[in-house]
C-alpha cells in the first residue's frame, strides 16, 4: 500500500488541475459536480482532464456510460487515498519528500528538454536544400505503370474476353466477373503501380511479361499474355509516370526527418555548452578518467555506440597522450568520424586539417588529405576496407 501512495503522490505532481486539489466546492463550482470526498469536489472539468491523461485506446474505453462511471470511481480512489496519505503524515515525511523533489526535477527537465530543445532542433531550409541537392540520385525514381488485369486459364479463352473488349464491354466489369485472379478480380483488376524490373501484383517478378506491357501506351489493351504456371493475361494500361526525379516538396518530411537526429544532437551540445558558461560549472579534474591509459581510451572509443561520445575518446588521447604511438590515428579518427558517421563535413575539415598540421608525416596523410577532396567532390567518397 506504501508503494502505492508513493506512486499516487508522484503522479499527483504530474496531474496539474488534477483532483486532489485545495480549491473548496464554493470554488469549484457545486452545480459542475460528480462526486465529493472529503469535502472536495470532482467536477466535470476534474474528470475530462484527467480522462485527457490516458492513452488514446484507455479513453474509448471510457466513452461509454459504464465506462466514465467506471472512470470517476477511480477518481474517487485516489482521492481517498491521497486523502489518508495526508492524514497519516506522508507529506511530513523527509525521505518522501526527497523523492517529490526527485519527481518535480524530473518533470520539469522533461519539459525543458521539449519545449527548448526538442522543439528548436528543427533542420533549416538551407540543410534541407543541401541534403537534397546532395543526395539527388536517392529521390530519382523509375518509369513505373498502373494497370488492370483480367486472367484466363488459357489461350482460347483469353481471346474470347479479349473479343469482349474490342466489341467495347468495360474492362473492370469483365475483370471482375471473369479473371480467375481472386485478389485483382475483388478490386476489377487492379494490380496497382509496378516497374520494369519490379514484382508485379499477382504475377511476380516476370521481366517478359512487364517487358510487353511497357511497350502499351496509357490507355491501350494489350493481347493476351503467356504466364508459364498462371495462364493468359490481359492488361489495361491505366497511368504511366516517366522516371525522373521527386521535388524537394514531395521529399522535404523524409529529408527533415532523417536530417533531425543529427540536427537535435548539435542543438543539443550547443545548449548544453551554453549552460555551462551561464551557470558556471566547474569540473574538480577528471576522477574518473584520470587513471585511464590511452590504449584503455581507444578501446573505450571502439567500443562507443555514440558517435560523440567517440570522438570525445579520440579526442582525450590527442590531448593528453600526445606521443602515444598512435595518437595520429586518434586525432584522424576525429575527422573521420564527423565526416562519414555525423555527416559534418565543415567539423570534419576542422579535423582533419588538424591532423596534417599535427602529423604531416603520418601514414595517413595522403589518406586525411584524400577525404578532404572527397568533400570538395574532387575524388570518390572515401572508404576504408
Amino acid at each position: 500500500m506504501r508503494t502505492l501512495i508513493l506512486a499516487l503522490i508522484a503522479l499527483s505532481l504530474m496531474l496539474v488541475g488534477g483532483c486532489g486539489g485545495q480549491q473548496t466546492a464554493d470554488e469549484k463550482g457545486e452545480g459542475e459536480g460528480l462526486a465529493r470526498v472529503g469535502g472536495q469536489l470532482i467536477t466535470h472539468e476534474d474528470f475530462e482532464k484527467e480522462l485527457a491523461y490516458l492513452p488514446p485506446f484507455q479513453q474509448r474505453e471510457m466513452e461509454s456510460p459504464q465506462g466514465k462511471q467506471k472512470f470517476l470511481d477511480r477518481l474517487v480512489e485516489m482521492e481517498l487515498l491521497y486523502l489518508a496519505a495526508i492524514d497519516l503524515g506522508l507529506s511530513e515525511d523527509e525521505a518522501l519528500a526527497a523523492e517529490i523533489e526527485r519527481a518535480r526535477r524530473q518533470i520539469l527537465m522533461r519539459h525543458y528538454y521539449k519545449d527548448e530543445i526538442e522543439n528548436k532542433a528543427i533542420p533549416s531550409e538551407e540543410q534541407i536544400n543541401e541534403f537534397y541537392a546532395d543526395n539527388t540520385a536517392e529521390f530519382s525514381v523509375q518509369e513505373r505503370i498502373r494497370g488492370r488485369l483480367i486472367l484466363a486459364e488459357d489461350a482460347a479463352a483469353a481471346r474470347k474476353l479479349k473479343g469482349r473488349l474490342n466489341a467495347g464491354e468495360e474492362f473492370a466489369a469483365i475483370a471482375a466477373s471473369e479473371s480467375i485472379d481472386q485478389p485483382t478480380a475483388a478490386e476489377d483488376g487492379d494490380m496497382g503501380w509496378f516497374t520494369a524490373d519490379g514484382y508485379v501484383r499477382s504475377i511476380g517478378v516476370r521481366p517478359e511479361f512487364t517487358e510487353a506491357v511497357f511497350k502499351l501506351n496509357a490507355g491501350s489493351t494489350s493481347s493476351p499474355i503467356e504466364i508459364q504456371g498462371k495462364g493468359w493475361a490481359i492488361v489495361k494500361v491505366e497511368e504511366r509516370e516517366p522516371a525522373g526525379t521527386k521535388e524537394i516538396g514531395e521529399v522535404r518530411d523524409d529529408i527533415v526527418r532523417r536530417l533531425t537526429p543529427t540536427v537535435r544532437e548539435t542543438f543539443y551540445k550547443e545548449s548544453m555548452e551554453a549552460l555551462k558558461v551561464k551557470f558556471s560549472v566547474e569540473m574538480l579534474g577528471e576522477p574518473f578518467l584520470s587513471a585511464v591509459t590511452p590504449e584503455e581510451l581507444f578501446e573505450m572509443a571502439q567500443d562507443a555506440k555514440d558517435p560523440l561520445e567517440r570522438i570525445g575518446y579520440y579526442q582525450q588521447i590527442v590531448d593528453r597522450f600526445a606521443d602515444f604511438e598512435q595518437a595520429d590515428r586518434a586525432m584522424f579518427m576525429v575527422g573521420f568520424v564527423h565526416s562519414e558517421e555525423r555527416g559534418d563535413k565543415a567539423s570534419a575539415r576542422t579535423a582533419f586539417e588538424a591532423f596534417l598540421a599535427k602529423f604531416p608525416d603520418s601514414d595517413l596523410a595522403k589518406d586525411a588529405r584524400y577525404m578532404i577532396d572527397a568533400m570538395d567532390g574532387k575524388e570518390p567518397p572515401f572508404q576504408i576496407d
